[in-house]
């Protein structure tokens, strides 16, 4: 019996989400999503400082 036991809390635990090949992808695409959003944030920033510069580059001219 308490082999059963352990056997099925086991097949329970090594079922859990990120052990599913859907629970995988999840948490890939969610790491992706993360680093896209950062990509996106340094790209506003630098967009940001490519026109404070040009509008000094203007102001001297």
């Amino acid at each position: 019996m308490k082999q059963l036991l352990f056997m099925i809390s086991l097949s329970l635990i090594a079922c859990n989400h990120p052990s599913s090949p859907e629970g995988r992808s999840k948490l890939r695409d969610k790491k992706m999503q993360e680093e896209i959003d950062h990509l996106k944030d340094q790209n506003r920033a630098m967009l940001d400082s490519i026109s404070l510069i040009n509008k000094k580059i203007k102001q001297l001219k």
